[in-house]
């Protein structure tokens, strides 16, 4: 199993910097962040300097690719332009997958142009979304591409179970799911709830961790996430088991958007979550044999 660096724990960090980072603190790889390689190219820079500073450090993946639910003509043309312009940046940099998430992207990261997400049924909305991606992952396909779907906890689809039923709607071997602890956490899922998913629908993790969930009808947003991975209330060492339980032998990315740690060095950071993801790994049990009780997850069990 590979540890990724992810740039969201170096985030006020330009991308030639996470590449020197991701060395130095002994990552196996990048899962790049993609509008930091769209700053770094609205510079004026190129993709063939950012090859040469990677000089062989593997790019797994590139996020991301959001709202890939949009309809609406013009939006859609937009969605398509994105799909082109990330695709063509993946090969580029010699990565394997692209990231795509569902949409409003907007409530979580600050980010708002109008649009609210698809609307109607749940059914109507997996249909609707299901059918994009599936355009989606026939123009990936053709540039050997795979997709990971990551569903957004304050969007419509936001469950592992609405992971499981969208993937079958989609019904392409290039399409699989992130397993964002955070967002699936924060939607009411558990560890328990990982088992639903096929080890070949599994194509990455987000290694990540939350605050206390939200209560009923409050928001759910990034504020939520303003914690140290390993200091706040997802059981970590027991996803990481009911993930491997599965046969999942995939990466593992540490994904951190607390503010505060962005403003520490960044290089101890990196260095520090690549440890606690390692030791989480190298802790693996099946969930059987955990020899603790389980940590409880606030209104429920994990």
């Amino acid at each position: 199993m590979e540890i990724l660096h992810n740039g969201t724990c170096t985030m006020a960090c330009g991308v030639l910097q996470d590449i020197r980072i991701a060395k130095e603190a002994g990552y196996d790889g990048m899962e790049m962040i993609g509008p930091k390689v769209d700053a770094f190219l609205a510079s004026g820079l190129s993709l063939d300097i950012l090859t040469r500073h990677l000089d062989g450090f593997p790019v797994r993946a590139l996020p991301y690719i959001g709202d890939i639910d949009r309809t609406e003509p013009e939006r859609f043309q937009a969605l398509m332009d994105e799909c082109n312009l990330r695709f063509g940046q993946a090969v580029a940099l010699g990565a394997e997958q692209v990231e795509l998430t569902n949409g409003p992207i907007g409530p979580g990261v600050g980010m708002d142009d109008g649009y609210s997400g698809p609307q109607g049924s749940r059914d109507e909305i997996i249909e609707t979304t299901a059918k994009n991606l599936k355009i989606i992952a026939d123009m990936a396909g053709e540039k050997g591409l795979k997709l990971y779907l990551e569903l957004l906890g304050w969007a419509e689809l936001s469950t592992i179970e609405d992971a499981v039923d969208l993937l079958d709607a989609t019904d392409r071997v290039n399409v699989g799911v992130v397993v964002d602890f955070w967002h699936f956490w924060v939607n009411g899922n558990t560890a328990a709830d990982i088992g639903k998913l096929k080890a070949e629908q599994i194509f990455a993790v987000h290694f990540c961790d939350s605050l206390p969930p939200p209560t009923d009808g409050s928001p759910i947003t990034h504020e939520l996430r303003e914690v140290w991975t390993g200091a706040g209330h997802i059981p970590l060492q027991d996803w990481v088991d009911a993930i491997l339980a599965t046969g999942y032998r995939g990466w593992f990315s540490g994904e951190l958007f607390a503010s505060a740690f962005h403003q520490h060095d960044p290089l101890l950071v990196a260095s520090a979550l690549r440890n606690t993801i390692q030791l989480t790994l190298d802790a693996a049990l099946p969930p059987a044999q955990r020899p603790w009780p389980k940590t409880p997850r606030l209104g429920g069990t994990s």
